[in-house]
């Protein structure tokens, strides 16, 4: 397949730029909304979890699909659409169950659209990947600093109508996408090597360590009695800063090697979990923990994709990228269904603390444990 052109960025662009505006409004402003249908914090970080669980089902089976039928493009349009379907059943869905099997299938079919998009933008745009990938950043910003005055002014429940605008858009940002690369045929067995099950198992504690900042970190805010739109902004603030390392990502990665950059990001995300528990009522200090996002987020990510891209073997990058996001996505599953235990049993503050020595361990594997270089996974 001949070399795409930079003018086919822009509908990959406008993807990434729908698929994480929609984040933009889950993430800080979903749990709101479940508060507001009445759910408490044992059953508001179950449903949290729940929908994080589809993270580690969907990017596999979307990544398989597009790898082993070769038809990357339809897996996307199909899924983004049954995710917006999906997710209009929610506000007539009445008790828990039924609001975590609507939150479950329209989350599966979102989630399975990415990994065929990432393994195709890392492959054909892998230079300009953190210039692609940071329009989806923006539009986590327009989003999260738009919508949080406007539930105060008209509710929670307004998050509801502006993911299924943002999910719709998703579908037609689908549509103009160029084909995507079939994969190169191979009898792969591993799609990665297995000896970067270290990374993996960081990778699935960097995500448990941040189940309570995206289950409660809102709610964490509003009981000390921050605003919507205060809250909107630190949510913002840290997606700002994660932009200019997703713009700069290739400066880091010219002078530091990829494992010492994976610790650096844990290690301070051990940092930034203590300052949001003990300095909660400091405005400056709760700013300056979310600048810490453009590392143990922005940076974190950038380097976690380029070794699952490194590693994966030439017909499995689809799949490659889906184990990851697999070991990710069950990081936030557990990561969110402890968050609202241990609300209840450590209380706030210890809630964060707790998530702070989750990351540290993730940080001493990988200290103890550095990425080799080798071959791909064969």
């Amino acid at each position: 397949m001949s070399r795409l052109t930079p003018r086919s960025d822009w509908p990959r662009s406008a993807f990434y730029w729908f698929y994480f505006s929609a984040l933009g409004a889950l993430l800080p402003y979903w749990p709101l909304y479940l508060r507001l249908r009445g759910f408490g914090p044992r059953a508001l970080g179950d449903l949290m979890a729940l929908l994080a669980l589809s993270r580690v089902v969907a990017p596999y089976v979307g990544g398989a699909l597009s790898d082993r039928l070769g038809h990357r493009l339809t897996v996307v349009r199909g899924g983004a659409l049954l995710a917006l379907v999906c997710f209009l059943t929610i506000p007539y869905a009445h008790g828990f169950m039924t609001v975590a099997a609507a939150m479950m299938t329209f989350s599966f079919f979102w989630y399975a659209t990415l990994p065929p998009v990432e393994a195709s933008t890392l492959a054909f745009h892998g230079d300009r990947y953190g210039r692609i990938r940071l329009w989806g950043s923006i539009g986590f910003i327009v989003v999260v600093l738009g919508l949080g005055p406007v539930l105060d002014r008209f509710g929670a429940a307004a998050v509801v109508p502006v993911i299924a605008v943002l999910l719709f858009g998703l579908w037609l940002a689908t549509l103009g996408l160029a084909p995507l690369a079939p994969p190169a045929a191979t009898s792969v067995r591993r799609p990665i090597q297995r000896g970067l099950l270290p990374f993996l198992v960081a990778c699935f504690l960097m995500q448990v360590s941040y189940g309570p900042y995206y289950t409660f970190y809102s709610l964490y805010l509003a009981h000390y009695g921050y605003s919507n739109a205060a809250i909107g902004a630190l949510w913002a603030l840290g997606v700002i800063c994660e932009i200019l390392v997703f713009w700069q990502a290739g400066r880091f990665f010219a002078h530091f090697r990829e494992s010492r950059l994976l610790a650096f990001t844990l290690a301070l995300a051990v940092v930034r979990w203590i300052m949001i528990a003990l300095f909660a009522r400091s405005w400056p200090l709760l700013a300056l923990a979310q600048t810490f996002h453009a590392f143990t987020f922005g940076l974190y990510h950038a380097v976690a994709v380029r070794i699952v891209s490194r590693y994966a073997s030439p017909g499995a990058k689809a799949r490659a990228q889906a184990i990851y996001g697999s070991a990710a996505g069950a990081g936030a599953a557990v990561g969110a269904a402890l968050s609202g235990y241990l609300w209840v049993a450590l209380g706030r503050e210890g809630m964060f603390l707790a998530a702070a020595a989750v990351a540290a361990v993730g940080f001493v594997i990988i200290a103890r444990h550095q990425i080799v270089a080798g071959e791909p996974a064969v």
